[in-house]
């Protein structure tokens, strides 16, 4: 009901539809309207106009299964239209685009404001739209428990698709909940195996990264050098932390993907976080192991700093012998 027209006798199947019958009008004829009496009987709607006498009322009839207009102004608005209205909220906005959010997720702020003042005459604010369409992803994609909860369902999915994948997965028990909770996953694909050893340099480089939102951990990852000197990816894990009992849990997966029996003639590019090199270490000794410069240049700026001692830094790190 997008323009309603209200008569006397006027019949609704409740009093939810009735009172979003009133918003619609408010929306469509922009007028500030509210509901002056509001209980699960009855429902009477007046303008916020101080000098405006419109309004509507109407309850259920004795059967209880008609919601009924029975009284209501003989003449329509007095008051001065506006292009704000209170009924323009985010619920509102998610109820009424959410096929479009579902076909756009990126409809950004102008365009759902123009959609909205074609509809109903009014405009939304920034913060409504940022709240419409994070509940539109709620109910798009789920909440994030939800999500967790399909976990299975997409590791098996990957196997499925990617034959030859290793996809592990750990839960753990949490005292007062029966339901496993997520505690960590790895994954490296089989093209991604295959084409490491297959075309690329015996060089893998390790690093971590913070996740930010509903499980707060750490991203690691295994990057390797194709032939054109270009990043490659390998294998990728989210864990509850990055420490040295992670990464050796890691490790000894990657080592068992790429078929490192034994770790002579593999090098391995690192931070200096003392977990991970005492897993390397513990796991693969006889390679070699180099740390990113990158990384000790972050340290090495805090006390020596300026652009020519970076690039100094660099061309000492690209030397192949002591005398450059």
């Amino acid at each position: 009901m997008d323009e309603p027209k209200f008569t006397l006798g006027m019949i609704f199947a409740s009093g939810d539809v009735f009172k979003r019958a009133i918003r619609a009008h408010a929306m469509k004829h922009r007028r500030e309207v509210k509901f002056a009496k509001n209980d699960p009987n009855r429902v009477r709607a007046i303008c916020k106009a101080p000098n405006c006498k419109w309004f509507v009322f109407a309850s259920w009839l004795d059967d209880k299964k008609t919601f009924k207009v029975k009284s209501m102004s003989d003449e329509e608005h007095t008051c001065t239209m506006s292009f704000k209205n209170s009924f323009v909220n985010s619920k509102m906005m998610d109820e009424k685009y959410v096929n479009q959010f579902r076909a756009n997720p990126d409809w950004n702020f102008k365009g759902i404001n123009q959609q909205l003042r074609t509809d109903t005459n009014v405009d939304a604010s920034l913060w409504q739209y940022y709240r419409a369409r994070r509940k539109a992803k709620v109910m798009i994609k789920g909440t994030i428990k939800e999500q967790y909860s399909k976990l299975w369902e997409y590791c098996g999915e990957l196997k499925r698709m990617n034959p030859g994948s290793t996809v592990k997965m750990q839960c753990e028990m949490v005292p007062g909940d029966e339901n496993p909770h997520f505690k960590r996953l790895y994954v490296c694909l089989e093209a991604l195996k295959c084409g490491w050893k297959a075309g690329c340099r015996p060089i893998v480089g390790l690093d971590g990264c913070f996740i930010k939102g509903h499980h707060r951990g750490q991203l690691l990852i295994a990057v390797g050098a194709d032939p054109n000197n270009q990043m490659y990816p390998i294998a990728y894990a989210l864990v509850e932390s990055e420490c040295g009992e992670t990464w050796r849990w890691f490790l000894e997966l990657l080592g068992q993907d790429l078929g490192i029996n034994h770790s002579h003639g593999i090098s391995w590019v690192t931070n200096k976080h003392k977990g991970l090199i005492d897993a390397i270490a513990e796991l693969f000794p006889e390679s070699e192991h180099r740390h990113c410069v990158k990384h000790l240049h972050n340290n090495f700026k805090v006390q020596h700093k300026g652009l020519m001692l970076k690039q100094l830094m660099w061309v000492a790190a690209k030397s192949t012998t002591s005398q450059g």
